[in-house]
């Protein structure tokens, strides 16, 4: 059901202060009072839009694909560019939403034997955005995908490096940061052989 414009800005407002506050202090610093208080809204309102706080982290790391996807497709660039534009963002979504949260996320997409369709939307939801960034030049000139490159192929190759660096991030406790100019380089060294066979020259 469609939200009343009034609804659509309390909603809002509890987001906003959720990333403040969670950008300040950390996921588990923060209870779903200091984001009413901060956001002027009642208690019982926020459970109205949200069944608990993780929800509201999804909504915000959704909202914040939506743009980063936007991004990555209308960056200037090579296919390479582009990728590690998108995978350096998710990166920086994943360290903000904390490691307890990705550890989370990554059972939950692990474990969902019953094909939770909250995760399989997710799931497909990233492959349909990196299959749009590798093929939205391709065959345009040096730098993008040859006409004949195996995408769907390479998408999951793609996955396979974003979920394989995000659990080993996990599995340390997040004591390294995926996203500093270390993790960039490697990643676009790992992204560029990985493309490297299926390039314009």
């Amino acid at each position: 059901m469609a939200l009343t414009k009034k609804a659509e800005r309390t909603k809002a407002k509890l987001l906003q202060s959720a990333k403040k506050l969670i950008g300040e202090k950390g996921f588990d610093r923060v209870s779903v009072e200091d984001i009413t208080r901060d956001s002027g809204v009642a208690k019982g309102t926020f459970y109205h839009y949200f069944k608990c706080k993780e929800d509201v982290i999804m909504e915000l790391s959704f909202q914040s694909s939506r743009v980063i996807i936007n991004q990555s497709i209308h960056l200037e660039g090579t296919v390479v560019d582009r990728c590690c534009f998108f995978i350096m963002n998710m990166y920086r979504d994943a360290r903000w939403a904390g490691v307890r949260l990705v550890r989370q996320w990554i059972r939950e997409c692990i474990e969902s034997e019953t094909g939770d369709a909250k995760v399989k939307e997710c799931l497909e939801d990233f492959h349909s955005s990196l299959l749009t960034i590798l093929t939205v030049h391709r065959g345009e000139g040096p730098g993008e995908l040859v006409e004949d490159a195996p995408v769907d192929t390479l998408v999951k190759l793609l996955i396979g490096h974003i979920f394989g660096t995000l659990t080993v991030w996990c599995m340390v406790n997040g004591v390294w940061q995926m996203d500093d100019k270390t993790g960039e380089k490697y990643t676009r060294i790992d992204i560029g052989n990985l493309l490297k066979p299926y390039l314009i020259p």
